[in-house]
């Protein structure tokens, strides 16, 4: 074929500061058998590329070796993946770059034909410039220069500017020679060598030659320089690990060290290569048979897990943890070894007469009986930053704590921190008994997941487009004071009980023709003087009502306007509690107010799991989280912000409306049940928890008792707790039903039944994952179901609700209401069927 042997020479590389001895020097190539430092630091280079793509897979080498059987070389890939382990890459197709003075030369023409037939990227290139110019810009793996006749291209100048470029080195350049050159004659290779070809090919117009020559670059130089590129990944890796990583040859004497080895140890790559690092940094606590342990223990093909102690260059004496993974050649013999050492242990103790603080990995002699705990180690430096929440100290002191401890505390300490390692750290633990229960477990679910996570490979249509402070205390004003909206005697009537517990919203709702929010708000805006704080009109107030209203689906059977009032009305009895009224300042009261009359607009009567099954536009904007509650927000500000009409925020100063519109958002977003349980917890363990001062012997005088009352109200009157405070404050009247008196309770029950029935039947015909499937029409139990839910979210959220505002009449209309459920339930599993739900009734 007319072509020498393949040569690789060294070229310029990128910083190689950390691998000893590269220079950014300019390129030089020396024929085979001469000394060429630059030559020696490459192949450094690529043995440590190498080694480090080794470490990892040395463990399995070591096991077949101890079976007594060879590693078996990996089968040649017909999907054309390049197979470094455990590096795997999916190369494009090779990239051919032809420098001919002229196109029309015949020998171009071939490789041109030849690069079509074996689908090689080609590109052309007349002058030095243009051949540079393309390069740059395509970084070709061949580069084929013509280089016949220097009086039209200067061969040896193209690939000096070529290899200038950064990355070159992985690029193989091909000269052209004239054919009249005899094959024995090898002194003109040495030209083309110096400036940087490493390959050459005789003249030859034959296209199959040709072919065959890009064919052999492919599968040999080309896939070569491919893993070297892609194990440049590991470099950077290695470089810029937060470990500590050295690698010594089968003597230990050290080739390189990263720079966390630098810093941690204070030693220099260029005082440490070549050297035994024992030999340097041994520490008077490292005794010489744990040493030879050690080797013994590696030179049985083993890797190594244990601690140790090393002396820094400033004499200091660290422990740390480590592991040693030898490298071995493809005649399993070791050439190297990989060192990985974490940052100090503070809490180390000094070398166990026994064990000498060794730890060896599985296989070790059973004297090493302590498991090795370098993941922890490495972990820990995560939770030992300069900025650190509270969670990560705690499981920073629980690892720091792991050291000392016996092995049994130390599994024990292993679950605590996988449980506070978890993302869900206030999501509820379903015991057996809930497991077991079938409806507890699936409405749970239903109200809690968002959408079906194996619901991913079917593909259907959408559902219907939705439509889119002061610091002083706030004052309530007397009914004496109001206007009220102009309505008729029987509604005034009604709305006379506003301020009561067991205030009839389906009575007003029946007065009002299914527009109850109007009236009821207006009344209770009045009486907490919302419109004076917003700084606007009653006839402006009314119209924004009307306008939220009239975006609330009345044909929803709960989730409706009737709903709003309902939990804007718990919320406003909630804000006459004694505790609140001395937290809370007015800003906070109107954003209770407005963030319950907003909470559920445009609520579509569906779940947020039925939007991401069904690829719900608005589960898409909104990217599967939180989808409903920000809408309904969203919605609102948007409504209200386009129309001056209807814009209740227009009047408020910059600072004051961007508090207000961060307290709505924060509390409608609170609303939704994923979030359940860490909302209620937060609330249990800040506001609930007294302080100590708080629990101290209340038997002093008066004085004293007093000052604590103040302490802890101005305790609670922070932003961070006052924001807890509205969110549980929203969720318990969102949620409140069960907690009024039994005939709204058991209306409030018929109604979220119909309407999660509603989805059933829809996603039932629409063909999506059932979300609630104990809400069937023919089936559900609607006792069953309200027992559930009250055991599930209802007792807890508010009995740690009462021992904050003191409302003892809810607890016992929860406590009433659920035996009346438990009697139902009886009556039901008597009947053996339960009654199909129709309209709302059960």
């Amino acid at each position: 074929m007319g072509c020498v042997p393949s040569m690789r020479v060294s070229q310029n590389t990128d910083d190689h500061r950390r691998f000893p001895g590269h220079a950014g020097r300019p390129h030089a190539s020396l024929p085979t058998g001469e000394a060429d430092p630059g030559r020696v630091q490459y192949n450094c280079f690529v043995d440590t590329v190498s080694v480090v793509a080794a470490a990892k897979d040395s463990g399995e080498a070591a096991t077949e070796r101890q079976n007594g059987g060879r590693r078996r070389l990996p089968p040649a890939r017909s999907d054309g993946r390049i197979c470094m382990d455990p590096l795997k890459t999916h190369p494009c197709p090779m990239a051919i770059l032809l420098v001919f003075a002229n196109r029309r030369d015949a020998q171009c023409d071939a490789f041109v034909r030849a690069a079509e037939l074996g689908k090689y990227v080609c590109h052309f290139g007349q002058t030095t410039d243009e051949a540079l110019r393309l390069f740059q810009e395509h970084q070709h793996h061949v580069v084929i220069v013509d280089s016949r006749q220097k009086r039209n291209t200067d061969a040896d100048n193209v690939a000096r500017q070529i290899r200038a470029v950064v990355g070159s080195e992985y690029s193989v350049l091909m000269a052209i020679r004239p054919i009249c050159v005899s094959d024995k004659d090898d002194s003109p290779m040495l030209p083309l060598l110096r400036a940087g070809f490493n390959r050459q090919f005789v003249e030859n117009t034959d296209v199959g030659v040709c072919l065959s020559e890009l064919q052999c670059l492919e599968h040999g130089e080309v896939r070569a320089q491919l893993k070297l590129r892609s194990a440049q990944s590991l470099v950077v890796a290695v470089e810029h690990s937060n470990d500590a990583i050295e690698i010594t040859n089968e003597n230990h004497e050290i080739q390189y060290v990263n720079p966390t080895f630098e810093k941690l140890f204070g030693y220099s790559g260029d005082e440490l290569l070549g050297k035994n690092f024992q030999d340097i940094s041994k520490s008077d606590k490292m005794k010489n048979d744990v040493i030879q342990a050690i080797d013994d223990h590696l030179q049985s093909g083993k890797p190594w897990h244990g601690s140790d102690h090393i002396r820094r260059k400033t004499g200091e004496n660290c422990a740390h943890r480590f592991c040693i993974y030898p490298v071995f050649t493809n005649a399993g013999k070791i050439c190297h070894f990989v060192t990985i050492r974490n940052s100090p242990l503070e809490n180390v103790n000094p070398v166990d007469q026994t064990n000498g603080c060794i730890t060896p990995s599985a296989g070790a002699p059973e004297t090493f009986a302590k498991r090795p705990r370098l993941a922890e180690a490495t972990s820990s430096k995560v939770h030992s930053m300069t900025i650190e929440a509270p969670i990560t100290k705690a499981i920073s002191m629980i690892s720091s704590l792991q050291e000392t401890c016996p092995a049994m505390i130390v599994q024990s300490l292993d679950r605590v921190l996988e449980v506070l390692r978890s993302s869900e750290l206030y999501s509820p633990y379903f015991t057996q008994q809930v497991r077991d229960d079938k409806m507890t477990s699936e409405l749970v679910g239903g109200l809690m997941k968002m959408g079906d996570d194996l619901w991913q490979q079917k593909k259907v249509s959408s559902i219907k487009r939705l439509s889119c402070s002061s610091e002083t205390p706030y004052l309530i004003r007397s009914h004496s004071q109001m206007s009220g909206l102009a309505s008729s005697s029987e509604v005034q009537e009604v709305l006379d009980a506003e301020e009561q517990w067991d205030f009839n919203i389906v009575q007003l709702e029946k007065l009002t023709a299914k527009r109850p929010l109007v009236h009821l708000a207006m009344r209770t805006f009045q009486r907490f003087e919302v419109m004076h704080f917003l700084q606007v009109d009653e006839v402006l107030m009314c119209a924004w009502l009307q306008m939220i209203e009239t975006n609330y689906h009345g044909n929803n059977p709960y989730h409706n306007s009737t709903h709003a009032a309902d939990v804007m009305h718990a919320a406003s009895y909630f804000l006459t509690c004694d505790i609140i009224k001395s937290t809370f300042d007015q800003s906070d009261a109107v954003a209770c107010l407005l963030a319950a009359v907003v909470h559920d607009l445009d609520h579509p009567g569906k779940t947020n799991s039925y939007l991401v099954n069904s690829s719900n536009e608005l589960a898409i904007l909104y990217n599967d989280l939180a989808v409903l509650e920000s809408h309904h927000v969203s919605l609102a500000y948007s409504l209200t912000l386009k129309n001056g009409n209807v814009n209740i925020f227009a009047n408020l100063s910059r600072d004051s409306y961007r508090s207000l519109r961060q307290q709505i958002v924060d509390m409608v977003l609170a609303t939704e049940m994923t979030k359940h349980f860490e909302h209620l917890n937060r609330f249990v363990s800040v506001i609930n928890q007294p302080s100590v001062d708080e629990t101290k012997d209340t038997s002093s005088s008066s004085s004293s008792s007093c000052q604590r009352l103040q302490e802890a109200t101005a305790r609670l009157a922070t932003a961070e707790n006052r924001t807890l405070i509205k969110r549980m404050l929203i969720k318990c009247a969102d949620v409140s039903n069960p907690a009024r008196p039994l005939k709204l309770c058991v209306e409030w029950a018929a109604r979220i039944a119909d309407e999660y029935c509603q989805q059933t039947d829809d996603e039932k015909s629409q063909g999506l994952p059932v979300v609630m499937p104990m809400f069937d029409r023919k089936t559900c139990n609607v006792p069953k179901s309200q027992i559930s839910f009250m055991d599930f979210f209802i007792h807890d959220m508010f009995e740690a609700w009462s021992k904050f505002c003191d409302l003892p009449e809810m607890l016992k209309h929860i406590s009433d209401n659920y035996k009346y459920w438990k009697e139902r339930e009886v009556s039901c599993a008597n009947n053996d069927q339960p009654q199909p739900i129709q309209n709302g009734k059960n």
